[in-house]
């Protein structure tokens, strides 16, 4: 299997500023194509995965399907269907803990009346265990580390063929919060925060840290929050502005990275807690907003590690993008609309190092940085990835890594091995 591990010597230009790097050897060990799980359905892909404790089982959400689907990597150079399951509407995210899978079902029958519910799945036996009407349209899921509670982001998304896709378009969206041992879901309200659509929060993207708070993304209103257990919001803040030196924002088949964008909010989809009190986001953006002094597109074409209390201690900047395009991953195409979009992030860390991976969906690569020291941050590598990277998964204990590629129907998931 052709090695993907890019090395950056002889690639980056000399404008880049990373000119030392060590290495990371990652590299393409396996795929798989999700119409081996699903051969008679219409469309199929994988977007969310995730994976068993013992790293042998892959999880992933079909969302075209209306399906979930299963992976045996017990050899991950041969991974195996395992099938999959239908789940009467449509899965918006997924995650595993204790041999249960915990996916968010989209039933909303249109925009103005969201709907939808969590659904816990034993991945043995693929049976319903149980199952939590959440109020809303569901977007990301994350399980508490201690498997107590699940967090859900109630996107309640804006219908972007009326009003010119501005928000606000209500209902509102929040956090809901599923209590396992009582089968309780209480909502979190993040009504009135944000500057853009205070009464339209659009959360996008959870995750849970070994404290039990939960890190919300609210992409659209460029502002994050964290939430403890309770729902009781304990920070929020704007996820701010960032200024791109050095980018290619111009769509005349030519790769020049000389261009300036002033003040682009960072509008962070995915997210991802570093330890308990650092996360990475992956700023993709999503929205056109008019504002003094601001670009008009969002999406910062970088990622950015904060403090929770909303302290930026790590920006990217256009370094990220500037890598990926020296690299020869650069969507001429998306050059005046948000360059390489990185859209997932996942942190792990194999032996001593901890790594956080940060995937580009226009790119169709993923950026994997050393990142001991949290304030400089090390790109070691870039792995090609298939179509439209989507979900990442590390699998440490196994020295695996994973990409679920929503577009790709032949390399729908792309398996790596650190060497």
């Amino acid at each position: 299997m052709k090695n993907v591990l890019i090395s950056f010597i002889a690639g980056l230009m000399a404008t880049t500023t990373l000119t030392s790097v060590a290495y990371a050897d990652f590299s393409q060990i396996g795929q798989f194509g999700t119409p081996a799980n699903n051969p008679n359905a219409e469309e199929t892909s994988a977007e969310i995965i995730a994976a068993t404790e013992d790293g042998m089982t892959l999880v992933y959400s079909d969302s075209p399907a209306n399906a979930l689907g299963m992976i045996d990597i017990a050899d991950p150079t041969n991974p195996l269907p395992l099938g999959s399951m239908d789940l009467g509407g449509e899965p918006t995210s997924v995650a595993i803990k204790n041999g249960n899978a915990y996916v968010g079902i989209n039933t909303s029958p249109n925009f103005v009346e969201p709907s939808g519910h969590l659904l816990v799945i034993d991945i043995e036996t693929q049976m319903e265990v149980a199952r939590f009407d959440l109020g809303g349209q569901p977007d990301s899921v994350a399980v508490s580390p201690d498997g107590t509670f699940v967090a859900v982001a109630i996107e309640n998304e804006r219908n972007e063929d009326i009003n010119d896709e501005k928000i606000p378009q209500l209902p509102g969206g929040y956090v809901a919060i599923v209590d396992l041992a009582k089968g309780t879901v209480t909502k979190a309200d993040l009504v009135g925060y944000s500057t853009i659509a205070p009464n339209d929060p659009e959360p996008e993207f959870v995750d849970i840290n070994n404290l039990g708070e939960t890190v919300v993304t609210m992409q659209e209103n460029n502002w994050m929050a964290v939430i403890d257990r309770n729902g009781k919001v304990v920070s929020q803040f704007d996820a701010g502005l960032v200024t791109l030196v050095g980018v290619d924002n111009v769509k005349d088949g030519e790769l020049n990275m000389v261009d300036t964008i002033e003040n682009v909010r960072r509008e962070p989809d995915a997210v991802k807690w570093i330890d308990d009190d650092h996360f990475a986001t992956a700023n993709e953006g999503d929205y056109k907003h008019k504002a003094p002094g601001q670009a008009k597109r969002g999406g910062s074409r970088g990622w950015t590690i904060f403090h929770k209390d909303g302290t930026v201690v790590y920006e990217s900047g256009a370094s990220y993008e500037r890598a990926l395009a020296s690299a020869g991953y650069w969507p001429e195409k998306r050059a005046e609309k948000k360059g390489v979009e990185p859209e997932s992030v996942e942190v792990a860390t194999y032996g001593d190092t901890r790594y956080i991976f940060v995937g580009a969906e226009r790119a169709n690569a993923i950026g994997v940085y050393s990142a001991n020291d949290l304030t400089n941050p090390q790109l070691v590598a870039i792995l090609p990835t298939g179509i439209g990277p989507e979900g990442l998964v590390a699998i440490p204990n196994r020295n695996l890594f994973v990409s679920a590629n929503e577009v790709d129907t032949e390399n729908s998931v792309t398996i790596y091995g650190l060497d």
